[in-house]
């Protein structure tokens, strides 16, 4: 970046992230450990609306499911979240 200011810097690829995020993402996104996101999954939000489960058969699956979490919704729930 030699010569350039750090205001005119544009990355070579710019990737819309994609409304479905796996763990790795949503924790980088929001600062989150494996274990805030497992006791928010418990206490606050809602599967299908804030997290899903897909299962590599197709089909619901409960222990080898990866978890997927909805960007969108998360950000909403943070936002409307009440302000103390």
């Amino acid at each position: 970046m030699a010569g350039k200011s750090v205001e005119s810097y544009q990355p070579p690829v710019s990737i819309p992230l994609p409304k479905w995020v796996g763990e790795a993402v949503i924790m980088q996104i929001f600062s989150m450990t494996k274990t805030e996101l497992n006791n928010y999954r418990q206490a606050q939000w809602s599967e299908k609306k804030h997290y899903r489960k897909v299962g590599t058969s197709g089909q619901y699956s409960h222990g080898k499911a990866k978890i997927l979490y909805n960007i969108n919704e998360i950000t909403r729930w943070v936002d409307e979240y009440p302000v103390m």
